[in-house]
């Protein structure tokens, strides 16, 4: 895992969403390939109701790792 993935995640968890997205984003630029980036960073998208880029990110998640549709299920579940 890299160290801004690290950052991102721990960010995440004290809900300090700002700079979880920061973090997330430059663990994408270092590493393009690293789906929980990308993961995270669609879930922070749709907790500011971004859908638009939270369905990019996820896209892009379920690129590199198709078998997390199935963890995924419901996970963006809009109801």
């Amino acid at each position: 895992m890299n160290e801004y993935l690290e950052k991102a995640i721990e960010a995440f968890k004290e809900k300090d969403l700002i700079t979880a997205t920061v973090q997330a984003t430059k663990a994408i630029e270092q590493d393009n390939t690293c789906y929980e980036a990308y993961l995270l960073r669609g879930q922070i998208s749709m907790a500011f109701g971004d859908k638009k880029g939270a369905t990019e990110d996820m896209k892009r998640a379920l690129e590199l790792k198709p078998e997390l549709l199935e963890k995924l299920n419901g996970t963006f579940n809009n109801k």
